[in-house]
């Protein structure tokens, strides 16, 4: 049985090896007019199968005896763009001669351009590198027939616009240009009027909403640590995410669960890359099961097994709480979230729920926050 009748026999065969065997919704509604070559804007969630949605049609219109780059993916973050490159590597392994690179801060460029040299069809990497390389003549993008700005909304954030606007000027005008996106706001929508071309929109679940596969709830609590430890030992989750808004809560807060016996590691705005990557690799092992970080650090997170998101602290932008939510309920698995709130904050989620047009269920007891080291 094909993943699809529109796609080659070689290309239905890897996926079938690689375990894709029926289309997810983002990647069905995408398909045709992908292999078509339009415009298009796919608004999703993570976890939804964005990734191999423009992965496949840019393998399938491929021409590898052309070692020119001829597709350029635009990541938010070191951790997407890497993941990216590995879905890359399984969904092209019918292709003979096919090379994929990625770039990004924190590996010294001269190992990046060593990789471009030697040639490929494919590069994936962050605004800031590509950029970079653009500048020192070692990424030439003459070629590039197709453009992938995935998850727009946050390179945006991060601050990437200046920078997406150059890389693209660079680009032939007569290219196909991807927006992947989990939340549309005025400057997506700005930057999908200013590079894209009659686009076709294909939108998955409520916009600017929070996936329907995570059970969303609030407790109101005197103390947030004990609610963390609590929900902790009542879900049993494989993996958690704890969510603060600062990076000095962040360390507060991994310091006192440490010293109520619950193991837990930390990602904030301070750690040299190869920190980050030590603490992402035990916590995406399992050899951690708590993850506690800022928005920003988490940004690009890719991990299925994660259960159950954290809010300790409210998020600060109704965008900050879809994609926070989005880290657990990945691939159609069920998923919980909770935000927690001391008796002031009831008028914060009575803010989220209007602007996301979302209801959570009041959590009414705090569980047993006894922790078992």
């Amino acid at each position: 049985m094909s993943f699809s009748q529109q796609l080659s026999k070689e290309m239905n065969r890897t996926l079938q090896k690689a375990g894709y065997l029926k289309p997810t919704p983002i990647q069905e509604e995408t398909l045709p007019a992908l292999l078509e070559k339009k415009d298009l804007i796919g608004l999703a969630q993570t976890g939804t199968g964005k990734t191999a949605a423009f992965m496949i049609p840019i393998l399938e219109n491929i021409f590898p005896p052309n070692k020119k780059v001829q597709a350029l993916i635009l990541c938010p973050t070191r951790e997407l763009a890497m993941q990216t490159a590995k879905v890359a590597g399984e969904l092209s392994r019918h292709i003979h001669g096919l090379r994929t690179v990625s770039v990004y801060g924190g590996q010294p460029a001269n190992i990046q351009i060593r990789a471009l040299r030697t040639g490929a069809q494919i590069v994936v990497g962050t605004p800031g590198r590509i950029k970079d390389l653009i500048g020192k003549r070692v990424l030439k993008l003459k070629n590039v027939r197709t453009v992938v700005l995935d998850e727009a909304d946050e390179m945006l954030d991060f601050g990437f616009r200046e920078d997406m606007k150059e890389i693209l000027s660079c680009v032939p005008d007569n290219r196909q240009t991807m927006l992947f996106s989990a939340t549309m706001n005025k400057e997506v929508t700005a930057i999908a009027r200013q590079f894209q071309s009659d686009p076709v929109r294909v939108e998955i679940g409520m916009q600017n909403r929070p996936v329907e596969t995570v059970a969303q709830a609030y407790m109101q609590t005197k103390r947030k640590s004990n609610a963390v430890c609590g929900l902790i030992r009542q879900c049993e989750p494989r993996l958690s995410l704890v969510f603060c808004n600062t990076k000095r809560k962040v360390k507060e807060l991994q310091k006192e669960l440490h010293g109520r016996g619950l193991a837990s590691a930390c990602l904030h705005g301070d750690m040299r890359q190869k920190e980050r990557d030590t603490i992402m690799n035990t916590f995406r092992k399992g050899k951690t099961k708590v993850l506690i970080a800022t928005d920003v650090a988490a940004r690009g997170i890719d991990i299925n097994n994660i259960d159950l998101v954290i809010n300790y602290d409210v998020p600060d932008k109704p965008d900050y709480y879809v994609h926070r939510i989005g880290r657990t309920g990945r691939a159609g698995k069920d998923g919980r979230a909770y935000t927690l709130i001391t008796p002031r904050e009831h008028g914060k989620i009575r803010d989220l729920e209007r602007k996301l047009h979302i209801k959570l269920r009041q959590e009414s007891r705090e569980p047993d926050a006894q922790v078992v080291s």
